[in-house]
């Protein structure tokens, strides 16, 4: 369509606009936390959900909690490809980890939150929450 000009970056990539992201944000169920843990870098998956702009998620683990409890800076991607068809593409959020402690957000997380992939440990959980400072996608079509 003549009308249907959409930006691309540098590579040709396709730029999502803010809509495109959150809309895939909240599409696919499992995502990827990336964060400094003992000065390297690790990247977890996680099941997630979409509070505002903000990613959330439950977690029993200590260092993804001590990451939110340190205000580190994170990176939170999900991404979608088809092999077949060469197409695809990714979203990135980068931010600032906390801990979701007020009482009343917990029980909203916990009432839309999805169905864990990993069976419910003992342990409590505690939400963790990326606070978002920037959200940029691309798509490969």
């Amino acid at each position: 369509m003549a009308g249907d000009i959409r930006p691309t970056d540098h590579t040709g990539l396709r730029v999502l606009d803010l809509d495109e992201c959150l809309a895939r944000l909240v599409e696919v169920p499992v995502g990827r936390f990336a964060f400094q843990l003992d000065g390297e870098l690790t990247v977890l998956p996680v099941v997630h959900t979409l509070d505002g702009i903000d990613v959330c998620f439950r977690t029993t683990g200590d260092s993804k909690i001590q990451a939110a409890v340190d205000h580190d800076r994170v990176a939170f991607e999900v991404d979608q490809f088809d092999a077949r068809t060469r197409t695809g593409w990714s979203v990135l959020v980068q931010g600032t980890a906390t801990v979701v402690d007020d009482d009343e957000d917990v029980r909203r997380l916990d009432r839309v939150a999805r169905v864990p992939w990993v069976p419910p440990h003992e342990a409590a959980s505690t939400w963790v929450r990326v606070r978002t400072q920037s959200i940029t996608g691309r798509a490969l079509v």
